[in-house]
């Protein structure tokens, strides 16, 4: 994760009053523990590395208890109001020597089930200077405020409603720090009147999510937060929409010209009569295997998988031992310069580490002999990434499906690359019947 995340946690809680009147919001106790410390792990499993506080109103007692954040796994910074009140945005743009150039930012009193990679890679595929979480509300829980359509916020208004106003305000976003510099230094001004000037020039991207928000704002929101995390925040039932909308994140992130530089490395490599040596491990085997037929029947390319011949497989296992099964049956195929070693990997090797170590020596053969690397990778792309000729990492929208989503990308960056028309040869079997 790359952005930091600014939680805005300075205000006076007045509708809390008076239990406010000597603790800070974010330290009023749900579910048995400050509220706080519900919000940084929460935040730590959706993404976050780094937080900054900015804190006013009895902010001290929030930093002794959050401390530098090593107990929740992340790194904290304080930024402290002063005297004047400056707003959200005020406080926000007085903050920027500590939040960089663009960040997240977020509520103190909102407890939100965010995919930050995924709300991350929106924003820099729409070109936006902002973003804003949306939450489909339909008046539900409050009233809504947000003309949302195809990746952009139409209009926001808090005051100004209109019938069209179908979401709501996640307590989500991302800004810009150019967005915040355009407002006078140390003048108070509020986030919401940014967002709402920038709907209206139709410069703010939107991020929905389909899990309802809870926060502690209210004598009502800190009963049903505190229910809600006594239940272990349970939902399964979005979990479906969550997971195509994950997809749908993931192909906007895909590297187009990674995968046409892979297109040219086999166009060469089979100009030259070599061949193509697929590898994978566990499900990526299986992905390697029908790979395998796809090169070789659709676009002539004389291709093999290792994982193919369990015969060999095992005997070399047993023999030899797991790291050096690939490289293996790449030397017995006397690997040369002419040839290619395409990788399908969630993780894409790490021999320090011992992850698929049969990759890393694998791919240190073939470079010793001038063959070509390509790769579909996870993660951080590994070993494979490190060595590539060109390789696709397949972006991490949601650390907890990284697997499932590098695997079924694999099929698709496969599947785009054998149908492209400078590999494809012949004509694929349903496509041929009229």
């Amino acid at each position: 994760m790359t952005l930091p995340v600014a939680i805005l946690a300075g205000g006076l809680a007045t509708r809390l009053r008076p239990i406010t009147e000597t603790i800070p919001k974010a330290l009023l106790s749900v579910a048995g523990e400050p509220f706080i410390a519900h919000q940084l792990r929460r935040l730590k499993v959706s993404g976050a590395t780094r937080v900054v506080l900015l804190v006013g109103y009895l902010g001290e007692q929030i930093k002794a208890f959050v401390g530098d954040g090593a107990a929740f796994g992340l790194q904290v910074d304080y930024h402290f109001d002063g005297d004047v009140l400056l707003g959200t945005g005020g406080a926000l743009r007085a903050a920027l020597p500590l939040l960089g150039d663009a960040f997240f930012v977020t509520y103190g009193d909102s407890y939100l089930d965010m995919r930050l990679a995924a709300a991350e890679l929106a924003w820099r595929c729409s070109g936006a200077p902002a973003l804003m979480a949306v939450f489909r509300n339909d008046g539900q829980w409050d009233t809504s405020n947000v003309e949302f359509e195809n990746g952009r916020i139409l209009r926001y208004d808090k005051t100004d409603r209109t019938d069209r106003m179908r979401h709501i305000d996640y307590g989500f976003g991302i800004v810009t720090a150019a967005t915040l510099l355009l407002q006078p230094e140390a003048q108070a001004f509020d986030l919401a009147t940014v967002y709402r000037d920038l709907s209206l020039d139709g410069e703010l991207a939107g991020f929905e999510v389909h899990v309802r928000f809870y926060e502690i704002g209210s004598q009502d929101g800190l009963k049903e937060t505190d229910d809600y995390i006594r239940g272990n925040g349970m939902t399964v039932t979005n979990y479906t929409k969550q997971y195509y909308e994950e997809v749908l994140a993931v192909a906007s992130g895909i590297d187009q010209q990674q995968v046409d530089a892979m297109v040219d490395v086999l166009v060469d490599v089979r100009a030259k009569g070599g061949r193509l040596f697929i590898l994978g491990v566990g499900g990526s085997a299986g992905n390697a295997g029908h790979a395998v037929n796809d090169f070789r029947k659709l676009c002539g390319i004389e291709s093999y998988a290792p994982t193919d011949n369990v015969s060999e497989l095992t005997a070399r296992t047993n023999d030899e031992g797991w790291a050096t099964v690939f490289a293996g049956f790449l030397r017995v195929s006397r690997i040369r310069a002419e040839d290619a070693v395409l990788v399908f990997s969630v993780g894409g090797g790490n021999a320090e580490k011992n992850i698929s170590p049969n990759i890393v020596e694998a791919l240190k053969l073939a470079k010793s002999v001038g063959a070509r690397v390509i790769g579909v990778v996870g993660r951080d792309g590994g070993y494979t990434k490190v060595v590539a000729d060109a390789c696709v990492v397949v972006p991490t929208v949601n650390h907890a499906t990284v697997t499932p989503h590098t695997e079924a990308f694999h099929a698709v960056v496969w599947h785009g690359m054998v149908t492209h028309p400078k590999l494809l040869t012949n004509e694929m079997k349903w496509e041929s019947v009229r």
